[in-house]
Parts: structure tokens; sequence; C-alpha cells
């Protein structure tokens, strides 16, 4: 076992510990980062009982070493350790003996050390430009898990950065994880758990006896002297090299999906004075007050608005309010009563037209059948119904129609140019089991939905754009363009920081920063767009508001000229100089 007790990956040094069953993490110069006292890695929790591993040896064969065990009610359990060139690989597999339900895989056995100093996961907040929390690892240490039950940025990918120094220790999935979050709780720089949740007693994931499990795949590296989002890029870069995940330059990207948007959100809540409270879970009671507000003739006026001023968008998004209800997608009648003669009159301005869409909510006295609904129109945590898109029935008799009717141009049909889809987080869970096992978990139900609804989207309209708010590299492929989430203050250093999260973690999808609803630091919101490449969306184009403590008022020409010189890419010469309606910013 000479060879096998000390082996050099990726930067690290992996020490086997076949005597004393510790596994050893250690940078090349000795320094251990992480100490574990048994080998059982990637070891499941069965019927809610975890299995006891017993280690029966350690071999290595090349680039790979395993480590077999026993261990009751599975046989031919492995644990790998595959060297690549730059990470370490960890995945285990067994096969169960009798029918029993998968829980949780312990990423790391509990007790296990961390010598390092806080760990970075990508929990967005509001109203502070880090899209992190302070989480350490000492005292009294910290809780953290990466699914989306902080309703921002959906879903979060399985991954952690832990830090110390200017060293970054990663650990990531290499594979989609078929779990409901990657959960983790440290004190005293120990672990008492780690582990992926594959689902309560009763909702686990089932195994047939004799069936084999393999895990998802897990790459862990390290880097030195590197931003967490440079730690982050080379993580998606991996992933792309190893073809896990579509090239992203291989995706072909249409210019007007970047140009001047102008969105009819903020107007909609300036219009309806309507506080809307910064946590998407808590917006209902003001969104039903804001989305009365959008009609045919509020969008003729901000049209009028955009041809009056000269103001040079590409594309007007008709947010929340232009359908009847959440689950029924179709024009509202009294508000949008000819909405397909709307879209061709925009249409003949040379813009597009973009609709809000939420394929996840269901207003209560929607009627949906039940079998096109989730465990037949079980309740979710927050007391709603989901569509089960997993089921044929749901993609051929809703899905597939609703979408011919929203892209097409025949008659009857919208001719809409794409979507904003919204209110993604904290939906899929796993105790609202769906009809196709393979679309189980929250990042692959996820990853399956958007690759469903994106083709049948590109099927009527080559080139639809998908606005979307997710920072996922296997979602990149059906994002057209990342926006950077309701900021709700005027801290441009918000959108900047999610920004670049976005960019690392969905490469190469081009960003948007979304509204800045405040006359203060707009100047510097569209510098730092530009700086960092971003594209920009508009949502007031009638009303502006100074500050948080103001209440909105008609926009006027210091506004627009702030509008015309920053959206246009060729701006004519000098303005006429006009007199302000309120005071310079």
């Amino acid at each position: 076992m000479k060879s096998e007790k000390r082996w050099r990956v990726g930067g690290l040094t992996v020490l086997w510990g076949e005597q004393s069953g510790q596994l050893e993490i250690a940078t090349t110069w000795k320094e251990t980062l992480v100490l574990s006292p048994a080998l059982g890695w990637l070891r499941p929790v069965l019927n809610g009982q975890a299995v006891a591993w017993d280690c029966r040896g350690i071999t290595r064969r090349g680039a790979v070493a395993q480590a077999a065990f026993e261990a009751a009610g599975v046989t031919d359990a492995r644990l790998y350790l595959r060297a690549r060139p730059d990470y370490l690989e960890l995945q285990s597999e067994f096969t169960v003996v009798g029918p029993c339900e998968l829980n949780r895989l312990e990423v790391a056995p509990p007790d296990t050390g961390l010598n390092l100093y806080d760990v970075v996961n990508f929990r967005n907040r509001h109203f502070t430009p880090r899209t992190w929390p302070e989480l350490n690892l000492g005292g009294d240490g910290c809780t953290t898990d990466t699914y989306s039950g902080d309703w921002q940025f959906a879903p979060h990918p399985t991954l952690f950065v832990f830090r110390k120094d200017d060293l970054h220790l990663f650990f990531g999935a290499l594979d989609l994880p078929r779990a409901f979050g990657m959960y983790l709780d440290v004190r005293q720089y120990r672990v008492r758990h780690w582990y992926l949740d594959y689902g309560p007693a009763g909702y686990g994931q089932s195994l047939r006896a004799g069936e084999r499990f393999q895990s998802p795949r897990f790459g862990l590296f390290l880097d030195r002297a590197r931003t967490v989002y440079e730690t982050l890029g080379r993580y998606t870069r991996l992933l792309a090299r190893a073809g896990l995940v579509p090239a992203p330059r291989r995706k072909r990207r249409h210019a007007w999906h970047t140009q001047p948007l102008y969105c009819t959100w903020i107007d909609q809540t300036y219009a309806a004075k309507a506080a809307v409270p910064a946590e998407l879970n808590l917006q209902e009671p003001a969104v039903q007050t804001a989305t009365a507000t959008l009609t045919e003739a509020f969008v003729r006026a901000a049209l009028a608005v955009m041809e009056r001023e000269k103001l040079p968008f590409r594309t007007i998004l008709l947010d929340e309010g232009w359908e009847v209800a959440r689950g029924q997608w179709e024009p509202h009648p009294q508000r949008f009563p000819n909405f397909r003669g709307l879209v061709d009159e925009i249409h003949a301005r040379g813009m597009k037209v973009i609709v809000w869409w939420n394929w996840a909510e269901l207003a209560d006295d929607m009627p949906v059948a039940a079998d096109h609904l989730i465990a037949r129109g079980k309740r979710n945590r927050h007391g709603r119904r989901m569509r089960d898109y997993s089921h044929p029935r749901t993609q051929q008799e809703y899905l597939a129609p609703l979408f011919r009717t929203l892209f097409s141009s025949a008659p009857g049909c919208y001719d809409l140019d794409g979507v904003k889809t919204d209110f993604q987080a904290d939906k899929v869970h796993a105790d609202m089991p769906v009809h196709d096992p393979r679309w189980r978990g929250e990042e692959n139900y996820m990853y399956h939905l958007y690759k469903l609804f994106y083709r049948l989207m590109r099927r009527f309209k080559p080139d639809a754009c998908h606005l979307g708010c997710a920072g996922h590299p296997w979602l990149a492929q059906f994002i057209d363009v990342n926006r950077t989430y309701d900021v709700a203050s005027s801290d441009v250093r918000e959108h900047a920081e999610r920004a670049r999260m976005l960019a690392a973690t969905a490469p190469l999808c081009p960003v948007a920063f979304d509204f800045h609803g405040f006359e203060e630091n707009s100047a510097r919101y569209f510098q730092v767009a530009r700086r960092l490449g971003a594209a920009v969306e508009i949502g007031n184009l009638r009303w502006v508001r100074r500050n948080m403590f103001a209440s909105p008022r008609p926009a006027g020409p210091t506004y627009y000229r702030l509008l015309r010189r920053e959206l246009n890419p060729n701006p004519p010469g000098p303005e006429p100089r006009t007199k302000s309606q309120h005071r310079p910013f």
C-alpha cells in the first residue's frame, strides 16, 4: 500500500489510511484541509438508516483508486477516487439487496474536520452587494443548503467553495443530482451533517431489489489567489471541456436579445402606488394591485413616450397582468380585448414582444385536469398546486398547444417573441413526486422542463428569447439572457455582483441589469452595466422616483435625456436645451 497511501492530484495530496480508516486531503505542501475519520464518503441512508460501511480494502490502478465496503442490505459497495488532469473526482456505487428508498447520500462522514475558515454558498440576498452570506466554520459554525428555499435565483447548483486565506477548496457536482439540495451543518470546524437530500421517509428515491445505484460524480480541486467567481469559472469550464454541458460558444445568439428593452413592471407598480416587498414569497398582495394597471391603453401610452422622446427600445416586455390569471395564459379579456392586434401594432414599429410567464404558479380557482397535476393536485408547502410537466399528457395536451398559441403567427395565435420566467424558486418538492422518475430532483426537473419549453418555443419562433434568472451551468443553454433579478435599493453594486455570479455559473450567457427604479445612481447604473458588458432593462418610462423615501412622479426631460444618451448606440448631435421639470441628478 505504499504507493496508495499518498496520492497527488489537482494541487492536492490525498492520504488513504487503510489501517487508521482515515481520509486526509491536504495541500501539496502538507497543509491539512480535510481530515475524515472514515472512508465512507458518499454513503447512502436507506429507509431512514445510515448504511454502516465496513471497509474491506483499498486498491489503486493507474489513475483510479477504490475502496470496497461491506454493509447490511447492500452488496458490492465502492467509493472511487479518479485522478483527472486538474481535479479529483469522487463517486460511489452499490447494489441494494431488497426494495428500499434512498433518503440521503452522506457526502462526508460526521465529525469530518474542515481546516478551513468559511464556506461560500450563493444564497442571493437583497440590500447588500454580496451574493453569499457569511458562513463561518468555527465556533457556532453554520448551517446552509443549496435548495432554492430563499426564493431567489433557482435552481442553485450543487456546489460549495471552502476558503482559507487565499485558498479555495471547491466541491461540486459533475452530474445533475436527482436530489433536493445539498445540506451542510458545521460546528467548531467539524461536520455534523453534509448530505444530498433525496426525500424524507415515504418520499425518497425508490430502488428496486438488485438495482445498482451510482451517485453523482463530484469534483474537488484547489485554487489559490483567485476570486470566488474565477474559481466558479474554472468549474464551469471544466464541465464544458469534459462534455458534461454543451460548449457555450456553440449557441447561436440573436442581436435583439440584448438590445434596449422596456418592461412595464415598475411603471405598473408606480401607477398602482403598490409597495412591492423585495422577497418574492411576500409579494402577492401588492402584485395583485399592480397587475390591474396593465392594459392596452397603458402599453400604448408607453409606446407614445418612446416615439415622442425618440427612445431606441427594441423590445417591450408585458409583465404580469397581461394574462387572465397565473396558469391561465390567455390575454385578459377586459384589459387586452385585441391582444393580437396590439402585438401586430408593436411589430409594425419594428419591435419585439415578450410576455411574463410562470410555469409553476396556478391560481387557486384554476380548473386543471387531475392527471396534469403533480400528485393529482396535492398542495405544496405554500398551498399551491403544480402542473406535472413530466407527464406526457401535460406536454401534449397543455404545453404544446399553449406554446403554439403564444408563438405561432397563424390566425388565432399571438405571434409573441419570447417569455420572461419568474417565481422559479421553492417549487419542486420531494414530497410531491412527479409522474416520470427521470425528472426527479429540483435541478434535474428544471433542466428537463427548460429543455422542453425552450425547444417548443423555438420550434414556432426560431429567434425567440427566454429571459431567465438562473445561474446554473446545465440551464445556460436554454437561457438567452440572464437578468440580475429584483434589486430593491439603488445600490448598483447589487447588480454588478449578481452579474458576476451569473457570468460564472452560466458561462457566456449574456447578463442584463434588471430594473433600477430610482433617479439616484441612474448614471452609475448605466456606467457599470457598460463596463461589465451587460444589457439593461428599463422598467419605468412614464414615472420616476428620486429615492426610496420619495413618491413617484411623472418623468421629465432630464430622465429622457439620460435614456437617450445611454440607450442610443449612435447618439445624434447635441441635445436641445430644455428646462427640466425637476432638479438634475
